[in-house]
């Protein structure tokens, strides 16, 4: 029984950290909510009206400043990374773009951007995302505020099986859901912190003056 307590114990610290770490790492913000919504409709404008680089990348600038207060949300980072892309700015599109994903999941409409971002970067017509998106399908394809989800559920449902085992209870089903849900805690567990960690480590993006012309 042991090595079950024990693995417990290093499922819930890993969890534990996780959320922890979803709720710090952000600066104090400067603005209040007021200002944010100016700055961010500001943005909204700009982009809407932007038909060249140079508009697109004062538009990713309004944007910017919202990253820089501190706010991080899908929307945002979605928006900056289209914008920096229009404007021709193609290594922090994809970081941005890549960002928004870890907030909104595998959108169609991120995929798609990524695809371009990628395929300019290379100077190609097309690309494809790498192979192993698909194979780490749960980091790449969910939002981190759903893989936290289920890495909760399924550290609760690991809980409820070890006390059975450890109140005597011997089924070979037990043993499966209780070995299921510790695979299912540390994969999503681990995640969940992957995704912090790069968010946290993120740097703000250095705009450069936008090309007079797009490809």
């Amino acid at each position: 029984m042991k090595p079950y307590y024990y693995s417990a114990r290093f499922i819930f610290k890993l969890l534990l950290m996780a959320g922890i770490s979803c709720y710090s790492g952000t600066p104090a913000s400067a603005l209040d909510a007021s200002e944010r919504t100016f700055i961010w409709n500001e943005a909204q404008t700009r982009m809407a009206a932007a038909r060249t680089p140079d508009a697109y990348l004062r538009a990713a600038q309004t944007y910017q400043k919202l990253v820089d207060d501190g706010v991080h949300n899908g929307p945002l980072f979605y928006n900056l990374g289209t914008a920096l892309l229009q404007a021709g700015q193609i290594e922090p599109a994809i970081d941005a773009l890549q960002r928004a994903e870890r907030f909104l999941g595998a959108q169609s409409d991120i995929r798609q951007n990524l695809k371009i971002a990628m395929a300019r970067k290379a100077n190609i017509e097309t690309a494809e995302l790498p192979w192993y998106r698909l194979v780490l399908f749960w980091h790449f394809y969910l939002p981190a505020a759903t893989r936290m989800m289920v890495a909760a559920i399924a550290f609760f449902i690991f809980c409820v099986m070890l006390t059975l085992r450890l109140l005597g209870i011997q089924r070979s089903a037990l043993n499966a859901v209780l070995i299921l849900a510790a695979i299912t805690m540390i994969l999503f567990g681990s995640s969940v912190a992957v995704s912090w960690h790069q968010e946290a480590t993120a740097n703000g993006y250095q705009l450069i003056q936008a090309p007079t012309a797009s490809k």
